[in-house]
């Protein structure tokens, strides 16, 4: 029986992973959280994939850690950054690194899990291919957030609302990492709400 080791803390996705490796695949799910024991796996069990969420505190060390291991280990980094934590030019020659941008799609997933696809990441170059205001406007995902859910393409201006007209610093800092600083400015305005722009 093969192994999926899984990191993420959102039972929605645990639960949505799990479905799609129960039904649809012939291999055995793994769900773990803590660092120490996650570190504990990958010593002492071979994963045919370990599937993680970047939202995870500790994702970058345990990536670091997992591909010093075993840089063919078949890696599936689930994250809503624009920013990798693996170069492209290393993750091309060294890695079976694929990083999925959220929402993700149960399919794409799948598609991984059975050979359906190359186990090539789809992102290569995502940051730079992100360049217009419209291309950002449409890649920009708010729908795991609590506070900036509304957003508007107004006189080519991203205008992030808050839904309490308060600041969130999680949800800013998560916005941020989306945004490719060589074509776009970010700021916070006296409505705390977030307006980003062409540079």
């Amino acid at each position: 029986m093969h192994n999926i080791l899984i990191i993420d803390q959102s039972h929605k996705t645990v639960s949505l992973l799990n479905l799609i490796v129960t039904e649809f695949t012939n291999y055995q799910t793994t769900v773990e959280t803590k660092k120490d024991h996650i570190i504990k796996l990958i010593d002492n069990t071979i994963f045919e994939y370990i599937v993680i969420d970047h939202i995870i505190e500790y994702s970058d060390e345990i990536i670091a850690y997992i591909l010093n291991k075993n840089p063919k280990q078949k890696v599936i980094l689930l994250s809503d950054h624009i920013k990798c934590p693996v170069s492209c030019e290393d993750c091309f020659n060294l890695f079976q690194f694929v990083r999925i941008i959220k929402p993700v799609k149960p399919r794409t997933i799948l598609n991984y899990l059975n050979n359906s696809s190359d186990f090539v990441c789809p992102n290569k170059d995502k940051l730079k291919s992100i360049n217009t205001i419209d291309k950002l406007y449409d890649f920009i995902n708010l729908e795991d957030n609590s506070f900036y859910k509304n957003k508007e393409l107004i006189d080519n201006k991203i205008l992030i609302k808050s839904t309490t007209r308060n600041m969130n610093i999680h949800e800013i800092s998560k916005i941020e990492k989306l945004i490719n600083e060589s074509f776009f400015k970010m700021e916070v305005n006296e409505n705390n709400e977030i307006e980003i722009s062409i540079k």
